[in-house]
């Protein structure tokens, strides 16, 4: 499917699934309950900037679906099923991610999580009991995100943009954070266990307490 405009479309449940989607626009666009698995999305529009509207994916299935190139503004993906979900390049400011899951629970003890969302405007999106364990989720700008309740243990956030950004919302231990530029990270209240830091950002931490880094 290329260059085409679909407005306050409800698609089909298995319309998409699986297709590669090129350079089409959806406006207001009900993608609700739809199952997009392994469907690519690339150079789309799922943002009506007139109304200033996203699309709908509220519970869909986006197992190993991608977006590149794509603009996700405030669109609404709550309670989707994403494991594997990749998105790329995109826009996604504002865009609900609330309540979405890209887990694989094996049992209620093992599950593993999987993600690839990179250089990508997520500012004010909203991630809130959001499991993002162990993903790659590098070269973001992650300014005014609400991650309340998440956990991204272990996770890639290299090269990340984190102003206006609440650290203590969320747990972040074990994580990639070099390169990244923190906002208003304060060492004394956030627990940093197995985090990774270059040393210009440790230079830079040291220095909101008063502490001179040497050498």
């Amino acid at each position: 499917m290329e260059s085409q405009v679909f407005e306050n479309k409800r698609i089909g449940v298995e319309e998409l699934t699986g297709q590669v989607v090129t350079g089409v626009t959806f406006l207001d666009c009900d993608f609700s309950r739809v199952d997009l698995s392994e469907t690519q999305f690339i150079d789309c529009s799922f943002y009506d900037p007139e109304r200033q509207v996203g699309c709908n994916f509220r519970s869909a299935k986006l197992k190993g679906a991608s977006f590149k190139r794509c603009d996700l503004t405030v669109c609404v993906f709550n309670f989707a099923s994403a494991l594997g979900l990749e998105i790329t390049e995109c826009k996604a400011q504002g865009a609900d991610f609330s309540s979405a899951s890209f887990m694989n629970v094996i049992s209620s003890k093992s599950w593993f999580c999987n993600a690839y969302i990179n250089k990508s405007n997520l500012a004010y999106s909203n991630f809130s009991k959001v499991n993002l364990e162990k993903c790659e989720l590098w070269d973001n700008r992650w300014t005014g995100a609400n991650v309340t309740g998440a956990s991204f243990t272990g996770s890639d956030l290299s090269g990340g943009e984190f102003s206006l950004f609440d650290w203590r919302s969320a747990d972040f231990t074990g994580c990639d954070l070099t390169n990244s530029q923190l906002g208003d990270l304060d060492i004394r209240l956030v627990n940093l266990d197995g985090v990774k830091l270059d040393r210009d950002q440790i230079s830079h931490l040291a220095a909101h307490l008063g502490i001179n880094v040497i050498g």
